[in-house]
């Protein structure tokens, strides 16, 4: 009977030694995304439907979601997926999550165009209508899974406190002309989450 006490009291122990070593990422993920949206529903001016939507699959929205890590507490990762990400692209790409926290709208963007992606930014939007103030931060491109991550400092998103809820999470994505072009700039096609089959709000663990 000592003998087998003796037992479980080690195995106890190993268990507690190697449970803080786990790492655990917070919903939503990509199986669990706070936002999935209907796919090759890319639209002209945003509200045209038209048949050749292969071509726009770069900019076509699969899903939206946030996440934090356990060991990485001073940060919030945003991540976008679409359906064949494209690291150059022919029209300028621009990829955006919007979102409230405390009353303040932020929004997250990315371009992409024939010379290549960057830089990651978040946008607190100060003074109202489509005016954002605008901070660089740290971002990915994963063409293998064609998700599109960026790290934002929660200092940079007003330092929310667990429990505070992101509301009103909208990606979208916008193809025009590029920025550099003597085209207008207007976008040309757009996929915008109005259609979506999911839209849910995601709550600061950490």
């Amino acid at each position: 009977m000592k003998k087998k006490l003796l037992e479980i009291f080690v195995c106890m122990l190993l268990l507690t030694t190697m449970l803080p070593m786990t790492v655990t990422v917070i919903a939503g993920d990509e199986e669990n995304p706070e936002v999935e949206d209907r796919t090759l529903d890319v639209k002209l001016f945003g509200f045209i439907g038209f048949p050749l939507q292969t071509s726009f699959k770069y900019a076509d929205i699969v899903s939206a979601w946030f996440s934090e890590e356990s060991t990485d507490t001073d940060n919030l990762y945003v991540s976008i997926k679409v359906m064949d990400l494209q690291e150059k692209t022919n029209l300028e790409a621009i990829y955006d999550v919007n979102w409230v926290l405390n009353n303040k709208r932020y929004l997250t963007c990315v371009h992409a165009n024939p010379n290549g992606y960057g830089p990651f930014l978040i946008g607190e939007n100060t003074y109202g209508g489509d005016d954002y103030e605008w901070d660089t931060c740290s971002g990915n491109f994963d063409l293998d899974n064609n998700i599109i991550t960026w790290e934002i400092p929660k200092d940079a998103i007003g330092n929310p406190q667990k429990g505070d809820k992101l509301t009103y999470i909208f990606p979208s994505t916008h193809l025009r002309f590029r920025d550099d072009s003597n085209l207008p700039r207007m976008d040309l096609f757009k996929d915008l989450a109005w259609n979506a089959k999911i839209i849910k709000d995601y709550t600061i663990e950490y």
